[in-house]
């Protein structure tokens, strides 16, 4: 039986992701939003429709329109008809938004020289392979 009580593991997990979330807001120098910087890192992988996008980051149409357009305007994104449903847009990075990913990793850096200097080599790598099975369970379920 599950107490009322937080577990180690939750506030673990929760302070985690405040932490990230205030890292994020600490290295944004285009001012775009988290949903905005999701997009833009799924596209860092590669071209989608944006129907892969909302899939693959849990978020609505509506949402990833709307996000698409800003992106769009400030020059980090390009759209171009899908040659086999000219419906479809398939997005993806310019040089503009890989530039400002780019400013954002160097600026990440200091995220990973933290944990370099918390954890021993066997821990990063346990941490590593850990949290790579939970983002694998987490992006599954949204997915399915």
């Amino acid at each position: 039986m599950k107490s009322n009580k937080s577990s180690s593991l939750y506030n673990a997990l929760m302070y985690l992701q405040c932490e990230f979330v205030a890292e994020r807001n600490r290295v944004n120098p285009g001012n775009i939003t988290w949903q905005q910087f999701d997009i833009l890192t799924v596209l860092r992988t590669g071209a989608f429709m944006p129907s892969q996008i909302g899939q693959r980051l849990g978020i609505t149409r509506s949402k990833v329109s709307k996000n698409l357009s800003t992106l769009r305007d400030l020059g980090y994104i390009k759209q171009t008809h899908d040659t086999r449903d000219r419906r479809e847009l398939e997005t993806s990075l310019t040089q503009d938004g890989r530039d400002m990913l780019d400013i954002i990793d160097q600026q990440h850096k200091t995220l990973e020289e933290d944990a370099r200097q918390v954890w021993s080599e066997d821990e990063q790598e346990e941490f590593t392979a850990l949290a790579n099975r939970l983002i694998a369970k987490l992006r599954q379920e949204r997915i399915a």
